[in-house]
């Protein structure tokens, strides 16, 4: 019987080659990955000689598929002048924006943040009347 690719360890080979084959096809159609980029697949075969008249027949096959396409958005940063917590929001995804991103110590902010007077019977928080119009940031950080 002639050995033939399709017959190489009872057809083993040829349906690694297919699966390889199918791998790219789905990595092409993936919106994901890179469309320009270019795509592999290695068949490696090694024949040893393992005694007179036998060989020892070593095969694999592996597929270089494309990354994932770069992407980007912007991202909007700021920081509550009272508090000094810093808050981030991915402006149109629809999703609720991120707050507190990494709590810094209440120390970093001894010259902004003050604890806010209370009533201790009820727990009611005195707060100053938020003034329309424009904030005056060096006089809200004393500088």
């Amino acid at each position: 019987m002639a050995i033939t690719f399709d017959t190489i360890a009872n057809g083993e080979l040829a349906e690694k080659f297919q699966m390889a084959l199918t791998q790219i096809g789905r990595n092409i159609m993936d919106p994901n990955t890179d469309p320009e980029a270019v795509r592999g697949m290695t068949v490696n075969i090694k024949f040893k000689p393992a005694g007179r008249g036998n060989l020892k027949v070593d095969f694999s096959v592996s597929t270089k598929l494309a990354g994932f396409k770069k992407s980007e958005t912007v991202f909007l940063v700021g920081q509550d002048g009272r508090t000094g917590r810093i808050s981030m929001s991915e402006p149109g995804s629809g999703l609720p924006q991120v707050t507190s991103i990494r709590e810094t110590p209440a120390a970093a902010y001894t010259d902004v943040r003050q604890e806010p007077e209370f009533d201790p019977e009820t727990g009611e928080i005195f707060e100053e009347p938020v003034q329309a119009g424009p904030i005056d940031l060096r006089q809200a950080y004393g500088r």
